[in-house]
């Protein structure tokens, strides 16, 4: 069975305070809770993780143990506006580590998703991934991409169902209401 060969990278994204005040939707942190951000997100590094799969046509798959996941599921019971700044910081990781990587990746460039080829998916599989037909992968905080970047949007395996592809006339939904009388 045919598998893509794996490279582990040495990757150590910077923290990317305004990707992270974007994904919080806070407008400013305070010295003490900008402490305690910086403070997680030391304690998460180790937990990020992240490979270049195959020689040729390589993809780079990025993503934090399970053990953030369960820590933020946590912090949700117990406050949701913690659970979702942690949230934030753990989403602001994976970016980081793709633009790190990749930085064409701008502002407005998406990663797109490769199609979940049965030897990407056994590929996955030996480092503890599960790579869905839908191209999800199995884990909260991860996602998978050609590397070095390529392509777009036309050969992204989500591309039928993103909301940048569906064409969507939005512009009546602000429209003010008359006034009654």
């Amino acid at each position: 069975m045919k598998t893509l060969s794996i490279t582990q990278l040495p990757v150590q994204p910077e923290f990317d305070f305004p990707t992270f005040l974007f994904l919080s939707q806070i407008d400013e942190l305070g010295p003490r809770d900008m402490i305690a951000v910086l403070d997680v997100w030391e304690k998460w590094l180790p937990l990020l993780k992240v490979y270049k799969l195959g020689d040729r046509k390589e993809h780079v798959v990025v993503f934090l143990e399970s053990e953030v996941e369960d820590q933020v599921d946590e912090i949700w019971k117990q406050s949701p506006s913690e659970g979702f700044k942690h949230e934030a910081i753990a989403q602001t990781m994976i970016m980081g580590t793709l633009k790190a990587l990749m930085p064409e990746l701008g502002e407005k460039q998406c990663a797109p998703v490769p199609e979940p080829t049965k030897p990407l998916c056994r590929t996955l599989e030996k480092i503890g991934l599960n790579l869905q037909d839908s191209g999800a992968l199995d884990r909260k905080y991860a996602t998978i991409t050609p590397y070095p970047h390529r392509y777009g949007c036309e050969r992204c395996h989500l591309k039928d169902s993103c909301i940048k592809n569906m064409n969507l006339d939005l512009g009546g939904i602000m429209k003010p209401q008359p006034k009654a009388e």
